[in-house]
């Protein structure tokens, strides 16, 4: 029978195929196996590219002590991690992004402040600092840090910290909406406004926005334990694939089952539902149809696509407050009704839209339907500046504006007019524009 020593000597080299049996055999005589796991981190703490490239027991080792909760260990796991980037790279590699939050909320030993020094620490690898970012949010939902100093760490990160790198501020975006800490908007708005946001990261502000609004079923979750090393290392790209002809047919077929279901998603359209003359007005107004709209002309805007189009479209647009669940924030929370339906005339029109490449629209299609969209959200813009006497862009958004402000889309209205003016309306886009601020 292998010995827990003649495990760890298959371990301790790189091999072609996951040594599972041997992670077995160590994970049944853990205590004995922690003091040797401890010694091969330390030891490339200590040599770092000395060591030869094929020496593969540390990188092992900290899914290892991840997965047996080696909380003591903690203060040295924070030593791996505070090596220079390219230190760290040669030693674990893809684990940097591929497992590190998980192995470090599994070993954390309760020292916040130790946590939050290593988080501001500029020399320590981004990708590191960020996976602690993931930590706290963590720690967040678990109960084990408060609000609001978690909430006045990242402020001071952003205003305090003299903070130089990008993905760290997005990071610190993505999270403040993954909590659901709508009091903290105006920190994401700041951070776009001053160009601080990988967009490729997390996209533009409107995305950014919907999650902010958007809970997943179950536990909401950065960080998982507990955790399992070899689930989360057999797969790895590293390994010899030993699985069958039969799993490997199965994921070809799973791979082309997901494009076929997208692309029926897309041409999936809701069935048509007849509005009775007694029903209520699809507009909201709370009359009957008969009374209210059956007999109006349609607008632009109601034409330009069907109800089934916009509310495909609409899909990932923040819910309405209907069966109102606890600990969850809403739009109607801090917007009125009318702004929420301006808004989404204005989502309609500039929200990217996730259209298969081989079925991608012409330019001018997009410009059009951006143009009636734009022009119907301008026109109500103008009623309620006009009625609550608005005297600037930032006064209209501060109360009004959701996912998008005033001086982006009527700026982008009034180039399209500059193409097509179909509703001669582009004077009075450029004479608001003048009034409101915009150069």
């Amino acid at each position: 029978m292998e010995t827990l020593q003649q495990a760890i000597e298959n371990i301790t080299w790189r091999t072609e195929r996951f040594p599972e049996k041997d992670f077995e055999i160590i994970r049944a005589d853990k205590n004995a196996a922690i003091p040797l796991l401890r010694g091969a981190v330390e030891r490339a703490i200590l040599e770092k590219e000395k060591l030869d490239k094929n020496y593969q027991l540390h990188f092992y080792a900290i899914y290892l002590l991840g997965e047996f909760q080696d909380r003591e260990f903690f203060p040295c796991l924070l030593k791996l991690a505070a090596l220079p980037e390219k230190t760290l790279d040669f030693l674990i590699g893809d684990a940097i992004t591929e497992g590190f939050p998980h192995i470090l909320y599994n070993m954390y030993n309760g020292d916040l402040e130790l946590l939050k020094r290593s988080v501001c620490d500029r020399q320590t690898c981004i990708y590191v600092r960020a996976g602690m970012l993931e930590m706290m949010g963590q720690l967040y939902l678990d109960h084990t840090l408060e609000k609001a100093e978690w909430q006045e760490f990242m402020r001071r990160i952003i205003y305090d910290n003299g903070e130089t790198d990008d993905y760290i501020y997005t990071k610190i975006a993505d999270l403040i909406c993954e909590c659901h800490f709508m009091e903290m908007l105006p920190e994401i708005q700041g951070l776009y406004l001053d160009e601080r946001i990988e967009t490729g990261v997390i996209g533009e502000y409107d995305e950014c926005l919907d999650r902010m609004f958007t809970y997943h079923d179950g536990r909401e979750m950065f960080c998982i334990s507990p955790i399992n090393a070899s689930q989360m290392l057999k797969g790895w790209a590293m390994f010899q694939d030993d699985s069958s002809e039969s799993e490997k047919k199965d994921r070809i077929e799973d791979f082309e089952k997901f494009f076929r279901a997208y692309d029926r998603e897309f041409n999936r359209t809701e069935p048509k539902r007849k509005i009775g003359r007694n029903d209520p007005c699809p507009c909201g107004s709370g009359r009957k149809y008969k009374q209210c709209c059956l007999n109006k002309p349609k607008s632009p805007v109601e034409l330009i696509e069907s109800e089934q189009e916009k509310k495909k479209w609409l899909r990932d647009y923040p819910p309405v407050k209907k069966d109102e669940q606890k600990d969850r924030i809403y739009l109607e929370d801090f917007y009125d009704r009318e702004s929420i339906e301006t808004d989404k005339l204005l989502y309609l029109a500039l929200k990217h839209r996730g259209i298969p490449m081989w079925r991608a629209e012409t330019e001018d299609t997009v410009k059009h339907r951006k143009r009636i969209y734009l022009t119907g959200a301008f026109k109500r813009f103008q009623a309620v500046t006009e009625r609550e006497k608005t005297k600037s862009f930032q006064e209209y958004d501060e109360k009004h504006s959701i996912h998008y402000f005033c001086e982006q889309w009527i700026g982008i209205l009034r180039e399209l007019l500059r193409e097509k003016d179909e509703e001669g309306i582009l004077e009075e886009v450029c004479r608001v524009c003048e009034k409101m601020g915009k150069t």
